[in-house]
């Protein structure tokens, strides 16, 4: 364990600390069970194989853009100057007041969205 913390602390080895970040992250809890989630319902049609795997890219593609997105919009805002103190009390304040009508667009998006007549990829 010292050895990883020693790792994350180096300046030398940015790359290598993103991966070992990643890694952390992906393994916690909460991510954890989700890509579980995500598993189980990905590989619930078992004949097409195809389509799985198609699938499953395109949820590792799906989290790849979300996380990288998430980094370089912190990465911009902190170069800018914005303080990282600053940041969270913008989200202490109004994060509950953003997120609960974000949520619950979303659910009515998971229980109705076959019947919006949105353009498909096939």
């Amino acid at each position: 364990m010292e050895w990883l913390q020693s790792l994350l602390n180096s300046e030398a080895t940015p790359a290598l600390t993103a991966f070992v970040l990643g890694l952390l992250t992906a393994i916690s809890p909460c991510p954890l069970a989700t890509n579980i989630a995500a598993i189980g319902f990905i590989g619930r049609d078992l004949d097409n194989r195809r389509r799985i795997f198609l699938n499953g890219m395109l949820y590792a593609l799906g989290r790849i853009i979300a996380y990288t997105a998430l980094g370089v919009l912190l990465i911009t805002v902190l170069r800018q100057g914005a303080s990282l103190f600053g940041i969270q009390q913008f989200v202490a304040t109004y994060g509950e007041r953003l997120l609960v009508p974000v949520l619950l667009l979303v659910g009515l998006y998971m229980l109705f969205g076959r019947r919006l007549r949105l353009p498909s990829f096939g």
